[in-house]
């Protein structure tokens, strides 16, 4: 007689009878999980988060934290460490840029001259006339009318010379020198020597000089300062005339004529008006002209 379910395998044959049960032969023990996995699992289990957070807080969870103080920037945006100083130039700083002028200030320059004066000077062509500006600096010019050549250089003489000046710089005669030629064309003429020339100024003859100028001289302002006692065989034109020392000679001013305390005419005057201060002297004719006056 077979009994139903031999040699099968029947848990009730592996109990003890105080109540435990026997552990099967053939059944390996279960080893327990490992420490880090449990951790990871709990983690996993703490990140997941419900619906009802919003996919916002998953993202929030999902991306790295950010730091609760995050680092200074400077102006450039360059992050400023505290450990380390950047070097410093002990330079003084830079001198800041002028402020760009405007028209109306380019507008008031040129109204009080400053521009002009400033940057440019006048010059007038020997030939045709012409009267044009050009740099403060320059040598030389072209007329704009007619093409001549123009000399704007300064001349200065300190010894005997028998050349003629034809300039619209200035020209200077020291005391020992000596100009002995047909003429001279200039712009400012002073002299401390000796002239013997036909003398055309467009600006101011200044003599301080004693003896004879042998030549007419025809010029803006005539002086004669402090000093001087000098001669002139031939007549002066001018349109403004100042003597403060001695002078011998005849005068036709266009304009005022003023002796100082210490000037001396020695010779005829014809001018607009004369003005004598005391100590002052004329000996010779004086003539008022009201009109206008030939040169």
């Amino acid at each position: 007689m077979t009994r139903s379910g031999a040699g099968m395998h029947d848990a009730w044959t592996t109990i003890d009878p105080h109540g435990d049960t026997a552990a099967t032969p053939g059944a390996a023990p279960t080893p327990p999980p490992p420490a880090g996995t449990v951790e990871e699992s709990s983690q996993e289990n703490e990140s997941e988060l419900s619906p009802s957070e919003g996919f916002g807080a998953y993202l929030q969870s999902q991306s790295p934290s950010a730091p609760q103080n995050p680092a200074a920037v400077n102006e450039d945006g360059e992050p400023i460490t505290t450990g380390m100083r950047r070097p410093q130039s002990n330079s003084p700083p830079p001198t800041p840029a002028p402020a760009p002028q405007t028209a109306s200030s380019f507008q008031k320059m040129k109204e009080q001259g400053m521009y002009r004066n400033q940057y440019f000077k006048d010059a007038e062509c020997f030939d045709c006339g012409h009267s044009f500006k050009t740099g403060r600096s320059a040598k030389s010019a072209n007329c704009p009318a007619c093409g001549a050549y123009i000399s704007l250089e300064d001349v200065e003489i300190n010894m005997t010379s028998t050349q003629s000046v034809k300039t619209r710089g200035n020209v200077l005669v020291r005391k020992r020198g000596r100009l002995s030629a047909s003429s001279v064309h200039c712009r400012d003429l002073e002299c401390h020597g000796i002239i013997e020339a036909n003398v055309s100024c467009s600006g101011d003859a200044s003599f301080r000089t004693t003896g004879s100028i042998i030549g007419e001289i025809r010029c803006n302002r005539f002086v004669v300062e402090k000093g001087a006692d000098v001669a002139f065989l031939n007549a002066v034109h001018a349109t403004e005339v100042e003597i403060q020392a001695r002078v011998t000679g005849t005068i036709f001013c266009t304009g005022p004529v003023l002796i100082g305390s210490n000037g001396s005419v020695n010779g005829d005057v014809t001018a607009r008006s004369v003005s004598i201060e005391p100590g002052g002297e004329l000996n010779g004719a004086m003539n008022i002209v009201r009109g206008k006056m030939g040169s």
